[in-house]
């Protein structure tokens, strides 16, 4: 009878490991993916931004035990598409990519006939393919960049307000990021917004910067030495709004002008801004705990095209944004954003500052 209670018991404890087991390890093989990151790796003048994100979603690879492997297109599209047909190549499960100024969708039809799954960030794929639908388009997922817009606009009017009173004259400058993509577009569409609900600023001046600080500053004192009263400066993201500050600290402005931009960037020590909305440098690492849950439970990946995922830098989101400056997002515990937690916690820039300040 003893040993047949030993021989019960072991048995009993066996089908409990290897149930946990099974729990904790649901795929034997490590997920690979291959982001096709369409920016630089070192820094230039247009900034981090591109080479953060690889970042994050590392982070987010190390914790959910994912092969990330990272290709940087140094903003060449002949580049990013021979590092396209590369990934289709390799033994990746899935790929990732930015359809920038198209060219991803340019390269690939509709009804190519392609063997891995394309996972689209930051920009939806071109109409056709939405409409389509063919059985290599994975889904999206985008920012919301008219909230982005909007929110930079408004920080920068309650700053203006403070800084000159309510009574001021406000006159504005605003430096879009191209002309074409949707991110820069519809940045533009929030500040042309919010413009008209509030009259009392004047838009008295627009040029496009092409993401660059350099052009930002070119374009910014031109314009600054020839229209005095400019004193509040909407920029497309944080590099050109820096080349925009320091152009009007070159002008000796009577009084400087609010200056904001997106992005979270860590500028330098003489490049202060009023305003920096940011956030969505974390949307490549939202995107990849959400691949890895639907490829681990089999469900089908969930598009979102307005992902909320902007703020502007306030106090509560400080530890955040240091994190993403200091490349320390790894003390993130990533796992706890997946839906295969026992207790999950929704995504969000509030609950990674939470996860930073008190664990998680």
């Amino acid at each position: 009878m003893t040993i047949f209670r030993f021989l019960l018991v072991s048995f009993t404890l066996s089908l409990l490991f290897t149930s946990a087991g099974a729990q904790a390890v649901p795929d034997a093989q490590p997920l690979k993916v291959r982001f096709v990151n369409p920016g630089h790796q070192f820094d230039n003048s247009t900034g981090l931004f591109w080479r953060n994100v690889a970042l994050a979603m590392e982070a987010v690879a190390e914790d959910l035990d994912i092969q990330l492997s990272v290709t940087y297109a140094n903003r060449n599209h002949i580049l990013m598409k021979s590092q396209l047909n590369d990934a289709l190549r390799s033994n990746t499960d899935y790929v990732i990519v930015v359809d920038e100024k198209k060219a991803i969708t340019k390269l690939i039809k509709a009804d190519a006939k392609l063997d891995k799954p394309l996972l689209f960030i930051y920009n939806a794929p071109q109409e056709h393919i939405l409409t389509t639908k063919p059985d290599w388009l994975l889904g999206y997922i985008l920012p919301n960049h008219f909230e982005a817009g909007y929110k930079l606009a408004r920080g920068l009017f309650e700053r203006a307000i403070e800084r000159f009173g309510e009574d001021a004259k406000l006159n504005m400058l605003a430096l879009y990021g191209d002309h074409t993509t949707d991110s820069a577009l519809s940045r533009q569409r929030g500040l042309e917004l919010f413009l008209r609900q509030h009259p009392e600023v004047d838009l008295v001046y627009h040029e496009v910067a092409n993401w660059s600080a350099e052009q930002g500053y070119r374009k910014s004192i031109r314009v600054l030495s020839h229209i005095k009263n400019i004193n509040m400066i909407w920029a497309a993201n944080d590099p050109i709004a820096g080349g925009a500050l320091r152009a009007a600290t070159s002008v000796n402005s009577a009084q400087l002008p609010v200056v904001g931009g997106i992005n979270w960037d860590k500028m330098d020590t003489d490049e202060h801004l009023e305003v920096s909305v940011g956030g969505h440098i974390l949307l490549g690492a939202a995107a990849l705990i959400m691949l890895h849950d639907s490829h681990i439970q089999g469900n089908a990946f969930v598009s979102n095209s307005n992902l909320a995922i902007f703020e502007p830098d306030a106090e509560q989101y400080q530890i955040l944004i240091k994190a993403i400056q200091e490349r320390t997002l790894g003390d993130i515990n990533f796992k706890r954003f997946s839906s295969l937690h026992q207790e999950p916690w929704p995504f969000t820039l509030q609950n990674l500052a939470l996860c930073l300040q008190k664990g998680c």
